[in-house]
């Protein structure tokens, strides 16, 4: 696809779509609190989101990456029904799963929030279900390889929830309005994706094919499970000290926040070389090199930018209620560094799933540890460092894994002397920033 004197491939057009929803997400983040709503309501409206990617994203994302790395690999007249029998196991599945949370919603709350009842969670619930969804569509124009569908499509439907949310809570039906504005935008996501694979023919159920799927995605699923713990980890651990505590709730939600910019180039970028990496394996770790250095020179200095910026433009862009999330922010953007070194994606496209699972297991075994032992003495920002350490042990363990098992070094997927650059220039701002 072109646009001007400017060629568009599949895997920019992506990651476009998901910088676009990330940056919704932080526009909401901000536009929430400029419409009005309270601070109690805007931390009710994080423990949703908190409970959403905890029961949603460790088998969206497994799910996800066996079928980018399977994918090529199979004949021309089985993808349209391998991504028919995708759609059919997330919408039967996705939904049998926030069902039975539904229904054992009083033991699980205090569990996972320290409270018995959460606000209108049945309606976050049904709108879960129906964003899956996106999740898929992303992905499946990706393959197809529709780039202007993908381009324009992707990022049109993610805006669409600006309006969605901000109207009704400017109309003054607060957070539940807002809810039901993000249900009709789900609810959109939903025809669009069931027109498009009617149009491929893709709903053949073929149990082999799914079965296949299922057995492959496992390690990946287990490996995106302790993730999604060890992020949500954060999260739960305060609920649980500060039990009952809204707003310091929403206090570190908005200041646990990795830049958005870096987190969807990154995750988008990740996943769509999966398949390039898996496919041809000496040029995949050549474009991935050459690639990712681009996106060192664009998200390094901006971070460092960013950090050294944030107190004045944090508490500006959302509300002075918020200038204690700024030490959180800052560090939190540490993360970047581990976000911009893709060795889990080689191995992933190499199919080395369970080790990657055993090295995410031990990122949580610290995460929590850590977690424990330094939120008593510093309190919020011990959780942060908690987890910008146990996120930076994984990636130097699979690292070190993927040069032992296959020989496959770091400077053959990452330019090591401007990785170390960025890696001090960023330290150096953060330093500077406390």
């Amino acid at each position: 696809m072109r646009i001007g004197r400017f060629s568009i491939a599949p895997r920019q057009a992506f990651q476009a779509g998901s910088l676009a929803r990330q940056g919704v997400a932080v526009l909401l983040a901000v536009l929430l609190v400029k419409a009005g709503l309270s601070q109690e309501s805007v931390g009710e409206y994080e423990q949703l989101l908190y409970l959403g990617t905890l029961l949603t994203s460790f088998w969206v994302t497994g799910l996800m990456q066996a079928l980018l790395a399977r994918y090529p690999q199979l004949q021309e007249e089985q993808r349209s029904a391998w991504l028919g029998n995708a759609y059919l196991f997330f919408t039967v599945g996705g939904g049998s799963l926030l069902l039975l949370f539904w229904l054992s919603r009083r033991w699980w709350l205090p569990w996972l929030l320290g409270e018995p009842e959460l606000p209108l969670l049945g309606l976050f619930l049904l709108y879960a279900w129906l964003n899956l969804s996106s999740f898929l569509l992303d992905h499946f124009l990706l393959l197809w390889r529709n780039t202007a569908v993908l381009l324009w499509g992707s990022m049109l439907s993610h805006a669409a929830q600006l309006p969605a949310m901000l109207l009704p809570v400017w109309y003054g039906y607060g957070l539940e309005g807002a809810l039901l504005g993000l249900l009709a935008v789900g609810a959109g996501r939903q025809i669009w994706l069931v027109l498009l694979l009617s149009r491929h023919r893709a709903f053949r159920y073929d149990l082999s094919l799914l079965r296949g799927w299922l057995l492959l995605s496992l390690p990946l699923i287990a490996y995106a499970l302790v993730g999604t713990v060890s992020v949500s980890f954060d999260s739960w651990l305060v609920s649980w000290y500060y039990s009952g505590d809204e707003e310091r709730f929403a206090v570190f939600r908005y200041g646990a926040r990795e830049f958005p910019l870096a987190l969807a180039l990154a995750a988008a970028f990740s996943s769509a070389m999966i398949p390039e990496v898996a496919g041809h394996l000496q040029a995949g770790l050549k474009t991935l090199r050459t690639k990712s250095l681009r996106l060192f020179h664009l998200l390094f200095p901006l971070s460092a930018g960013l950090m050294l910026s944030s107190n004045w433009w944090f508490p500006l862009l959302f509300s002075p209620d918020y200038l204690p999330s700024v030490p959180l922010f800052n560090t939190f953007m540490l993360i970047t560094i581990s976000r911009l070194v893709f060795s889990r994606t080689v191995l992933v496209a190499l199919s080395a799933n369970r080790a990657v699972f055993y090295f995410s297991l031990l990122e949580l075994l610290l995460n929590v540890a850590l977690g424990f032992a330094l939120v008593g003495p510093y309190g919020l920002i011990g959780i942060a460092w908690a987890t910008v350490l146990a996120y930076t042990l994984d990636k130097v363990l699979l690292a070190w894994y993927l040069y032992r098992r296959f020989g496959i070094a770091p400077s053959r997927y990452l330019h090591p002397g401007w990785f170390f650059f960025y890696c001090a220039l960023l330290s150096g701002a953060y330093a500077l920033s406390v």
